[in-house]
């Protein structure tokens, strides 16, 4: 695949990540814009996906479609794991050993990861069954390796920020 298509869909993955931790943490002070998503008049996330997959107005209908309907269920997944690293960064932070109540958050958090990837993977596949065999096929050879390797987390809490 070529060089420039990784480098967009990493970039798009990356943005979309820190748009929807970032949407989850101060959704409350925003106001409401469903009605906005809904008409798919908002969708600028999108726009590579019409344009890289040379998909119809029909197709691009259908796939906004699906993000729009997805994205309550992302932004509930962002704020679960947004609440599990808060949960073990607290109990790591107070500790010196393993504990089993840390024990038991890690296994809540690994989880909720197979939660997320079930989704999001049940996502893209419905995604890719509005698209043409090649466009399905291209559509998950870009997108598969993304959520198999789903960093979940925003960049700085890798620094020790």
């Amino acid at each position: 695949m070529k060089r420039g298509l990784w480098i967009i869909i990493v970039a798009l993955v990356a943005g979309l990540t820190s748009f929807w931790i970032t949407h989850s943490q101060c959704c409350c002070s925003l106001p409401d814009s469903s009605a906005e998503h809904e008409e798919h008049s908002l969708l600028p996330e999108l726009a590579w996906l019409r344009h890289e997959f040379k998909l119809t107005d029909a197709q691009f209908a259908k796939a906004s479609e699906l993000h729009v309907a997805y994205r309550p269920t992302c932004e509930a997944l962002c704020a679960k794991v947004i609440a599990s690293h808060a949960k073990i960064k607290k109990i790591v932070d107070g500790g010196t050993q393993v504990s089993p109540e840390l024990t038991s958050a890690l296994q809540e958090h690994a989880a909720l990861h197979v939660e997320c990837q079930t989704a999001m993977l049940t996502h893209l596949y419905q995604t890719a069954a509005c698209f043409t065999p090649e466009q399905s096929r291209s559509y998950l050879d870009a997108m598969l390796p993304q959520v198999i390797e789903m960093a979940m987390e925003p960049e700085t809490t890798h620094s020790g920020h």
